[in-house]
């Protein structure tokens, strides 16, 4: 398998949360003009070096009061209605809780994988490759 990039690794990511958004959006009904769904987009900001510095997640503001069961004559008080008209509908924020967790899980292996090497590299050009732990430490890497 081929190593990704963690720009790569991001954008995919960020690909995943949009994906799992529109499943959302359409297991709940949401929106007959199609319109929140269009407005989904993602942009992934990266340093000067090329990593990714954050991700910025795009969609129509009144998405976040769908979400919340909330707007016009509802407040966050009201939720949920007793009238039934207007209960939560959790299309955004559990998926990107539970998606930024999945994130960090990634980028914490790909960063402890990349400082791990780094360590490897170190030792092998400052002790050389004759020491018989060279295998175990290798091991222990992956």
């Amino acid at each position: 398998m081929a190593k990704r990039s963690k720009l790569e690794m991001t954008q995919m990511w960020a690909d995943i949360v949009l994906d799992r958004w529109k499943s959302r959006i359409e297991f709940y009904h949401i929106g007959d003009t199609g319109d929140l769904l269009r407005s989904l987009q993602a942009q992934v900001e990266t340093d000067a070096n090329g990593d990714p510095k954050k991700v910025v997640f795009l969609f129509l503001y009144y998405g976040r009061f769908v979400d919340m069961g909330v707007g016009g004559d509802i407040t966050l008080d009201d939720v949920p209605d007793p009238s039934g008209h207007r209960l939560p509908k959790p299309w955004y924020s559990k998926v990107f809780i539970r998606e930024v967790e999945k994130l960090g899980s990634m980028m914490a292996a790909k960063y402890g994988w990349d400082a791990a090497e780094a360590i490897q590299a170190f030792r092998e050009t400052t002790f050389g490759t004759r020491r018989n732990d060279d295998a175990w430490f290798a091991h222990q890497l992956r």
